[in-house]
């Protein structure tokens, strides 16, 4: 008799106990609701468990979104920013924010969060951001100053360097230039021109002649595979390049570009005896354009080293 009666309290226990134990706690309520599509319902649950100070992570971003749903962009905003807040040391909490202020339109909000993003943790995406908004507002001191924290930070890309590199050149900072366009020259495709002709130019400028040389008879070879798919009439950089060479130092460059020639010459030659003889011409390719608007070389034809072509 009183085994029995145990049995019955024991199962009625165990049952309430599994009850209490499957009845949804607040959590599993309004992901229920979310994943119901009672979004009123959840938008409640949520704002009741945010105003008790339960913040977690994915409830908030929930909260958000059902905001975004209703279109209640200031309670949404509210909510983001002060997500943000609570976790100003997240860079992913700061990138939300900066998103939601995009989203919304809000463009000097988002490039003010952008900043403090890249002050928080310097990235490339972000830095393309800002750099994108400076140049479309005009604010080039502010686009100069983003850059040269990215040269310092070594994150800089080849086109942004070359800017740089261009903008200090144009100012008159001939030491700033120069970082920036060694740093382009490090890391830009071999065949692009008009970064190496500036960093050539400020060499020359500051005295360093014989680095300009040096760096000039070494893009020689490159630029001559990308001379080969331009027009006669065309400003060929390796012939623009060869120029400034010899109104620097004639000898020197001469020196150079034949060592140059010899070095391709041996090359292609393989195990015959490359030619010894050096030949160099200053190229002219001064352009003219006829009356049916096509471009006509008034001089003779050269190759990248100055040397007479045949016909």
């Amino acid at each position: 008799m009183f085994r029995h009666i145990a049995l019955i309290v024991s199962l009625t226990a165990v049952a309430l106990a599994a009850g209490v134990a499957m009845v949804p706690g607040e959590r599993e309520q309004w992901t229920m609701l979310v994943r119901d599509g009672r979004n009123q319902e959840a938008l409640k649950a949520l704002e009741t468990r945010y105003r008790a100070g339960k913040r977690e992570v994915d409830a908030v971003l929930h909260l958000y979104k059902l905001y975004m749903s209703f279109a209640e962009i200031e309670q949404a905003t509210r909510i983001m920013q002060e997500f943000a807040a609570d976790h100003g040391d997240d860079p992913a909490a700061v990138a939300l924010l900066a998103k939601h202020y995009g989203d919304v339109q809000d463009k000097p909000a988002q490039i003010r969060t952008l900043e403090e993003l890249f002050d928080l943790s310097p990235s490339v995406q972000t830095a393309r951001e800002l750099l994108a908004h400076y140049r479309l507002e005009g604010t080039f001191d502010r686009e100069e100053t983003l850059l040269r924290t990215l040269l310092a930070n070594q994150i800089i890309a080849p086109n942004d360097a070359e800017r740089l590199g261009l903008m200090l050149a144009a100012r008159g900072d001939l030491y700033g230039a120069r970082e920036a366009l060694t740093r382009f020259d490090e890391i830009a495709n071999p065949e692009r021109s008009i970064g190496r002709l500036a960093l050539f130019d400020v060499l020359v400028q500051i005295g360093d002649k014989t680095t300009a040389l040096q760096k000039a008879a070494s893009w020689i070879g490159y630029w001559r595979k990308a001379s080969n798919h331009r027009t006669a009439g065309a400003d060929i950089p390796s012939v623009r390049l060869v120029r400034m060479m010899m109104a620097v130092d004639e000898a020197t460059a001469s020196r150079l570009l034949c060592e140059a020639q010899r070095t391709e010459l041996t090359a292609r030659a393989g195990d015959e005896a490359a030619p010894t003889a050096c030949e160099l011409n200053v190229p002219r390719l001064t352009a003219e354009v006829d009356h049916i608007g096509r471009a006509v070389s008034n001089g003779e034809p050269h190759d990248e080293f100055g040397r007479r072509r045949r016909r």
